[in-house]
């Protein structure tokens, strides 16, 4: 079964051809890759167009424009037509094993599973510097994720996988199409969208190097002071305004999926989109009401002083 590999990139040309190269070494064969380019002023795009030129039944090179890398996925999800979807960062390094290893963990929870069950998988990462020497053997370690916290309360402020790990079916990619505006992430949307309507599994095989080089869009700062330190200087007005654009994507996924979602659901959704116009005590009684917490003691501490 082919996957098709989506791929956005914006200004990439430091890290591609390493991370083009590591795509084409994989051991499982059967993929192919799409390329959108989110309007790079660098020299990426004669990069794509040189690996399209050698693999021109590999690569595929989708029209591209000015676009966020939120909107630059959404835009390939829309175009990929295969059973099986992988995202792929722009300055990774996958490891050989990433698409098979994948596959086979993603087919074994198929197989349980009544057909066309919307399903998505993700694995754990290694976290390395930007020449790529080792800085954690798991990416759960080392920013204190659990990567078992998956239900929907539990994923509407903290989301557990990193879209560049996931691998997923084609029923959740429709159910989840068209990414909206008010998502967060194309790849917090797809999570939530599994959560409440398919099954997802974690798999704690690392499956990439995940490249740390001070232009990630997110990035792993680990869970100690550096994480708090980061966390801090974004400054209280912007602490807020992640939360509330949370918010915001739960009021989507409301809107969306409002006949389909239990009476319980709707409540918890209904309410953590108050938040924003909620008064201090009520913000507090609501994310407690609905045990809504992200995954660790210091970040919940760091969120009720703060939020």
């Amino acid at each position: 079964m082919t996957i098709d590999i989506l791929l956005a990139t914006f200004n990439s040309e430091r890290f591609l051809a390493d991370q083009l190269d590591s795509i084409l070494a994989q051991e499982d064969r059967d993929w192919r890759l799409l390329i959108r380019d989110g309007g790079s002023s660098d020299g990426t795009v004669p990069i794509l167009e040189e690996y399209r030129r050698r693999n021109p039944d590999r690569i595929f090179l989708l029209p591209g424009g000015r676009a966020s890398a939120k909107e630059n996925f959404a835009a390939l999800m829309a175009a990929a037509d295969a059973e099986l979807i992988m995202f792929c960062d722009h300055d990774d390094r996958w490891l050989p094993v990433k698409v098979g290893h994948s596959r086979a963990a993603f087919e074994k929870r198929a197989a349980k599973l009544p057909a066309g069950t919307p399903l998505l998988l993700f694995t754990d990462l290694l976290v390395a510097d930007e020449t790529l020497e080792n800085v954690s053997g798991s990416f759960f370690r080392h920013e204190h994720i659990d990567p078992l916290r998956l239900e929907l309360r539990e994923l509407l402020l903290q989301n557990a996988a990193s879209g560049c790990t996931m691998l997923f079916n084609r029923p959740l990619r429709e159910l989840a199409q068209p990414v909206p505006p008010e998502a967060f992430m194309h790849d917090h949307w797809l999570m939530l969208t599994a959560a409440c309507f398919g099954e997802i599994e974690p798999l704690s095989e690392p499956t990439l190097l995940y490249r740390q080089h001070g232009g990630n869009v997110f990035g792993a700062s680990g869970y100690g002071a550096a994480y708090f330190c980061r966390k801090l200087s974004l400054g209280v007005r912007e602490i807020r305004e992640r939360l509330f654009r949370q918010c915001r994507q739960a009021g989507a996924f409301r809107d969306r999926f409002h006949d389909r979602l239990a009476p319980e659901t709707l409540a918890l959704l209904e309410d953590f989109t108050r938040l924003p116009e909620a008064g201090f005590l009520e913000r507090r009684r609501i994310l407690c009401r609905h045990r809504i917490f992200k995954s660790g003691c210091l970040r919940n501490f760091g969120m009720f002083l703060i939020v």
